[in-house]
């Protein structure tokens, strides 16, 4: 899916392009920390994997349904937006056995009308529906890190998916792309139906589904979870220019297939009333840069003044490849699975 008039993309000189159907805004975001935290997954301990994380500075490895909201900063160009968001880290594995960190660029995450509540015998969305705003506190994951194979029937893995940026052509992939690319775009769709009630399930899925009719980016929501909240859909930017032998890309978890690849949310906007205004304020072509938009409340920064951000807890002290390369992944994830050679592609927009 491309980006509508990123601050973050001009900067990477990325093309800018038009809004595209079911848009609502698009927040922009620089890279805040990587490290091996999950305060999803594994609240209170190290993560076995190292994460790219963007957004609010509060990102720690325990966070309750307030720490996120109450951070003093974000990384991100829409400033009521203290939410994290995060996907594995992205290596390259060197001809020695040792790895490099990929340089990870930041993200541009859309907000998107896609999906309508579940009514009896409904089977398409009427015109003119309105998804609502993620609840506060909410928090949901997409995508398994130890997947290696590809299942065309499943909508979570249908919804993880790779965009390979060349000079001439972006072609996109479910698997790592079996070519050698300047940019890698990471991408995660979460799931768009609520059940209405739990904010996180015992597994971080359950309380979330993808839509019963349409497809995972976008339709009727099921019985079991009604209530169709707005899509929350990220790309993450990776520099894959200096790396020609593509097939020895990997992510944290060890897998090289890209199969693996998985996304957090946890909702941290600090104006739950601003974001749930957004359905009806912030459509149009201008999207979030419309001055009537109710999530474009603070000047946006230009890229040549925007700051580096860390978090408030600092990152546990280790090594995870920033300063060069490193002899085994963070955690000491074995490579598991094999590079796919032939790369089918289900991608959808």
């Amino acid at each position: 899916m491309p980006s509508y008039l990123p601050t973050l993309l001009a900067a990477l000189a990325l093309p800018v392009v038009q809004l595209v159907h079911g848009q609502l805004f698009t927040v922009n975001c620089q890279p805040l920390t990587i490290q091996r935290a999950d305060p999803i997954i594994f609240p209170g301990v190290i993560s076995p994997h190292v994460h790219a994380v963007i957004g609010g500075t509060a990102f720690q490895q325990t966070m309750s349904t307030t720490t996120a909201p109450d951070a003093t900063d974000t990384t991100c160009d829409k400033k009521l937006d203290k939410s994290n968001y995060w996907q594995p880290q992205l290596y390259h594995l060197r001809n020695d056995g040792w790895f490099d960190l990929v340089t990870f660029q930041g993200s541009a995450v859309y907000y998107l009308n896609r999906a309508c509540d579940y009514a009896p015998g409904l089977t398409t969305c009427p015109t003119n529906f309105n998804s609502t705003a993620p609840p506060a506190g909410l928090r949901m994951v997409v995508g398994s890190p130890t997947l290696r194979t590809f299942n065309a029937s499943s909508f979570s893995q249908l919804a993880i998916q790779h965009v390979c940026l060349r000079e001439n052509d972006s072609p996109n992939f479910n698997s790592l792309p079996p070519m050698a690319c300047l940019r890698l775009r990471s991408e995660t769709f979460f799931p768009s139906c609520w059940d209405g009630v739990n904010l996180d399930s015992s597994d971080h899925s359950s309380h979330m589904a993808f839509p019963a009719f349409g497809d995972y980016n976008g339709g009727v929501c099921p019985q079991s979870h009604p209530v169709a909240i707005y899509s929350v859909f990220y790309e993450f930017y990776y520099d894959t220019s200096p790396f020609t032998d593509y097939q020895n890309l990997v992510y944290a978890m060890g897998d090289p297939t890209g199969y693996g690849l998985h996304g957090d949310f946890l909702n941290g906007w600090s104006d739950q009333n601003a974001l749930a205004q957004a359905v009806n304020t912030c459509q149009g072509p201008e999207g979030a840069y419309a001055t009537t938009c109710s999530v474009n409340v603070c000047p946006l920064p230009s890229s040549s003044s925007s700051k580096p951000h860390v978090p408030i807890v600092p990152a546990p002290a280790e090594n995870v490849g920033l300063t060069g390369p490193i002899a085994a992944l963070p955690g000491n994830n074995p490579i598991t699975g094999t590079f796919v050679k032939a790369r089918s592609s289900k991608f959808r927009t």
